[in-house]
């Protein structure tokens, strides 16, 4: 028996909507999906720690790593450079996570 699941995605796609999903992230720490150009082909898992503005466009200045500790590839990017955002509910500093991190970090020295 195979079951269908249907699972729909909210992802901000307008810079508008992108941005809001980012200033909800700074204001409140919760975990951001983000396609970027300057990130590479994959969606990076993190949190925005400051949003700056510059000229017409954003500087969004991100976590120094991912959700699980990898050190991100850029840690400030333009908005004007990113795609596509997922906001999620998963904090960037709950105990889990954090936890996570701290063990990765270790092992990784």
């Amino acid at each position: 028996m195979q079951v269908q699941v249907e699972q729909q995605f909210n992802y901000a796609n307008s810079p508008e909507e992108i941005a809001k999903a980012l200033f909800h992230s700074k204001e409140h720490g919760n975990v951001v999906g983000i396609c970027a150009i300057s990130l590479g082909p994959s969606m990076i898992m993190t949190a925005v720690e400051d949003i700056l503005e510059i000229k017409n466009d954003l500087l969004i200045v991100l976590k120094e790593t991912d959700l699980l500790g990898m050190k991100l590839p850029e840690e400030q990017i333009m908005l004007s450079e990113i795609v596509r955002v997922l906001p999620f509910r998963t904090q960037f500093d709950d105990p889990f996570h954090v936890k996570l991190r701290e063990t990765g970090s270790s092992t990784a020295a």
